[in-house]
């Protein structure tokens, strides 16, 4: 199974601060599957297994985007409480990109619009998660562009 996203990539120095903050922390929260430190990025708009038109891609290619990122703070779906993904929050101007995505692609995505870096799926918690630890640094950068994934579980890669 196929599973596409728009996301942001995010510069190979700033993966490697993201993971040795993070994933230490983490790792006594948590039992997990950590991602790996390459296949780090921002997911703007998750579209699933769905058929990718050559539209699309031309839609994407069209985009102008240039946004100072930041990266702080812990969020986990469904719930910091009840953590499945726990991810990093992405900040900055994001959201016109993703309205542009999400009224192009007719998705009628319904969720609410949640920038992140996913970091762990989470197996088993072994004590709570403090949110206030994950907010003591930032990590920025400026992202010029958006870039459409496929992970089928086992593989990752980019498309354009």
């Amino acid at each position: 199974m196929n599973r596409y996203f728009i996301a942001i990539e995010i510069p190979e120095e700033t993966k490697k601060e993201i993971a040795s903050f993070f994933y230490p922390l983490l790792a006594q929260k948590v039992v997990g599957k950590f991602v790996s430190v390459e296949k780090l990025h921002i997911t703007v708009l998750f579209l699933g297994n769905v058929e990718i038109k050559q539209a699309t891609l031309n839609f994407l290619k069209g985009i102008n985007f240039s946004e100072e990122i930041k990266i702080s703070g812990l969020g986990a779906f469904p719930s910091i409480q009840d953590p499945k993904t726990i991810y990093a929050k992405a900040y900055g101007d994001i959201k016109p990109e993703f309205d542009k995505l999400n009224s192009f692609l007719k998705i009628g995505n319904e969720n609410e619009f949640t920038p992140h870096v996913t970091l762990c799926r989470a197996k088993k918690i072994i004590e709570k998660i403090d949110e206030n630890k994950f907010k003591l640094k930032e990590f920025t950068f400026t992202a010029n562009s958006l870039h459409l994934f496929n992970s089928d579980f086992a593989n990752y890669y980019k498309i354009l």
